[in-house]
């Protein structure tokens, strides 16, 4: 193991493609400390597997029309975004509903245009399970950028956030605009949807953002803190993962996903066993 240790290390500091995608770690784990806490917190983790597949749909047409791929995926999931925000103030008992036909009507496009499309299904497995060794410099600003953008917004209305996340009817009581909050959630999630599914693909995305916000929940006591300790998480997740899928050749995403589940399993493994030594 020390041998292969060494070994991707070494590799790190020879090839560009693996310094660009432990820099998207990097990036990503921001965006996952954030959006997933804010998937976590609102309850709305499913709502943004919603937004992942409906996606797919985006990246068909685009593959279909010979537009960006990203573009493609972005319009289509910040369209959903604020479909799913609307329906969430006017029908908050029907959001599921919706959002599993919108989830399915995103799937099926996807597929129908991938079918149509000359040499699609050639990239079909970079879109489902992700890419992470072949992130370029284009996709890293753009996931600078937006951290960026990401922070300042909860940086500057951290208050708003906690405040809609956790008792939305009591901000609209208090004459706050609860919309605008909400549906800026709703798009900022879709976007970090869109670029960290690079890492880990359109199947694998939704447990990369969500595993390692609720590890940040058993140890955080406010959102703030949950933020931090699920980035942490995040990027300690992605980099093991990194790690071993050099050492056995398989997926990245994959083996982030796996090595996020393994580690809740030991968590409230301990969890109940210090319980059951607290009990004796």
């Amino acid at each position: 193991m020390l041998t292969t240790l060494e070994s991707f290390l070494q590799a790190i500091m020879q090839y560009s493609f693996l310094q660009n995608a432990l820099l998207a770690i990097v990036l990503i784990s921001v965006i996952a400390g954030i959006i997933g806490s804010l998937l976590v917190s609102n309850r709305i983790v499913f709502v943004g597997g919603g937004v992942a597949h409906c996606a797919y749909g985006g990246i068909g047409i685009a593959l279909f029309c010979g537009f960006s791929v990203l573009l493609g995926a972005s319009i289509s999931a910040i369209i959903v975004a604020f479909s799913l925000a609307f329906v969430q103030k006017k029908w908050d008992t029907h959001i599921d509903t919706f959002n599993a036909i919108l989830w399915a009507l995103g799937m099926s496009v996807g597929v129908v245009f991938m079918n149509l499309s000359p040499n699609a299904n050639a990239d079909m497995e970079s879109y489902l399970f992700g890419s992470l060794i072949s992130v370029d410099i284009e996709s890293l600003l753009l996931m600078g950028v937006f951290d960026v953008i990401l922070l300042l917004f909860v940086g500057m209305y951290y208050k708003e956030i906690l405040s809609v996340s956790y008792d939305s009817v009591f901000c609209q009581l208090r004459g706050l605009h609860t919309n605008i909050f909400t549906q800026s959630i709703f798009v900022f999630i879709a976007i970090g949807i869109i670029l960290s599914m690079q890492i880990s693909g359109l199947i694998l995305v939704l447990a990369m953002l969500s595993i390692p916000a609720y590890m940040g929940n058993i140890f955080a006591k406010t959102l703030k803190t949950q933020m931090l300790f699920a980035g942490i998480f995040a990027l300690l997740f992605m980099v093991i993962g990194l790690f071993l899928a050099y050492a056995y050749n398989i997926m990245p995403g994959a083996a982030i996903t796996f090595v996020g589940t393994i580690c809740i399993i030991l968590v409230h493994l301990c969890r109940w066993f210090l319980g059951y030594l607290q009990k004796g």
